[in-house]
């Protein structure tokens, strides 16, 4: 079979212009997701058992079941028993489960950045008139938040590349308009090989930008 490079070159443009909303969703996602792992971190760290008991189920649930399989329970299982859910589109349902899924790892990403901080740093805040909520939020946090940021880094880019998936409930990113193409023209070989290369070149751009973020945020702490 001969590689069509004209059809090739040609997807180029077509691709790119669902980019923007393949970010969108992925970025969304991950707001959503930091917040749920912040809070999930709060109550598995709580002094209360429940809540300990109920973000441990739901952190163990999430990062040990496939993610396609949380996505078809929402959109095509959830709907059955609860038929309010049907009118919920392709896009809302991949952006809520991506970040129901993200949130559980966020969530230990954020233990280990607590972690990494020395717990004589609280002590000292304490010791220099700061109060125990100031401590966290003053000294303890920015350490932390250092700490794991490339790991979050890594769940944005991972996120990023979960959006891929949405193409099996309907939703129109990257690679849902390559298989689109493909099933125009039958050239799937091309077709999946330039949607490989814009995930390639998109997600390098962020990856270098994270890294710039994360040399800035080293020196401003």
């Amino acid at each position: 079979m001969d590689f069509d490079t004209q059809f090739f070159v040609s997807t180029f443009p077509k691709l790119m212009l669902k980019i923007p909303y393949t970010l969108c969703l992925g970025c969304v996602a991950f707001a959503i997701a930091f917040v749920l792992g912040l809070f999930l971190e709060i109550c598995f760290t709580s002094r209360f058992k429940i809540l300990r008991t109920l973000a441990g189920l739901y952190i163990s649930y999430f990062r040990s079941t496939p993610y396609i399989t949380q996505l078809f329970i929402f959109y095509f299982g959830l709907p059955q028993i609860f038929p309010v859910m049907r009118n919920l589109v392709g896009g809302t349902v991949l952006v809520i489960t991506i970040a129901m899924n993200s949130a559980a790892f966020i969530s230990e990403v954020i233990r280990g950045g607590l972690l990494a901080v020395d717990k004589g740093q609280r002590e000292a805040a304490l010791s220099i008139g700061l109060s125990p909520v100031s401590a966290y939020k003053e000294v303890i946090l920015p350490q932390a938040f250092v700490a794991a940021f490339p790991s979050l880094g890594n769940s944005f880019i991972s996120m990023i590349k979960n959006t891929a998936i949405g193409f099996t409930i309907g939703v129109v990113d990257i690679l849902a308009q390559a298989k689109i193409l493909a099933a125009s023209s039958l050239n799937f070989f091309e077709a999946y090989i330039s949607v490989g290369v814009v995930y390639w070149v998109v997600l390098v751009v962020i990856d270098w930008l994270l890294r710039y973020m994360e040399s800035k945020i080293c020196k401003y702490l």
